[in-house]
Formats: structure tokens, sequence, C-alpha cells
């Protein structure tokens, strides 16, 4: 059975792997690697960018998102510097007035791992 959401084909500004974070490059609205928690999350692609530098991300919906640390189940993710799901500490981004969350990781799994993830990105001020 199908899951209904939206997934969008983007122009990218480099070449992007897949199962990794995108954010959206605003001035261009291309997509772009997500490096941390500053990016605004685009969503997730599924297959990385083809030879035209088009990628088709997913924007709303479950996704399969490769892991940058460790999930027990149903903890936010952000994005760590490669674009990869890492969990959501507010303990550890105390000094940051801007997080760019991405959605709710599903499943439980390592780093490297490809889980799924309900893309539903917020934004967190401070």
């Amino acid at each position: 059975m199908a899951i209904p959401g939206l997934i969008r084909n983007f122009e990218s500004d480099t070449p992007l792997p897949a199962n990794r974070f995108v954010a959206a490059d605003i001035g261009d609205f291309m997509a772009t690697k997500a490096t941390g928690i500053n990016s605004p999350i685009l969503g997730v692609t599924e297959q990385g960018t083809d030879k035209k530098l088009r990628v088709d991300v997913v924007m709303t919906q479950l996704a399969p998102i490769e892991l940058g640390g460790d999930f027990s189940g149903g903890e936010y993710a952000v994005s760590d510097s490669e674009g990869r799901a890492i969990p959501l500490d507010p303990t550890a981004l105390a000094d940051d007035t801007e997080i760019h969350v991405a959605g709710k990781v599903l499943e439980k799994g390592d780093a490297g791992t490809i889980v799924d993830i309900h893309i539903a990105p917020f934004v967190i001020i401070k």
C-alpha cells in the first residue's frame, strides 16, 4: 500500500548521497547537503542525485534515513555534518538559538543503519 505524501524533484548544487537529509538553499531554492542543526531541513533523499544533479526529495511522510548516532526509536532527529540523523539532545544544544528538527525516527538502530523517519520538520527558537 502506498503512503501518500509529497516527493518533489529539485536541482542540487552538489552530488547528494541517498538516505540523507537535505536543506533548502533559499536563494536559488535548490537542494543542498544538510550540515547540522542550523540547516533548514527540506526532506530526505531516497536515491541521491542523478548525472544532471537532480534529486527526488521526500518532504512529508515516511522515508529511509541513514543514522549518524544510536536511536532506541521514537526520538526526534536533527542532522549531523554529513546529513545523517542524530538524536535531538537539548542539553548539548543549550547555547544554540535556532535548532532545525527533521522529524521522528520510528525504529531502533545504530550509527550507519538505515531506518524509517517520519518527516515533519520544525524549528525550535530560544
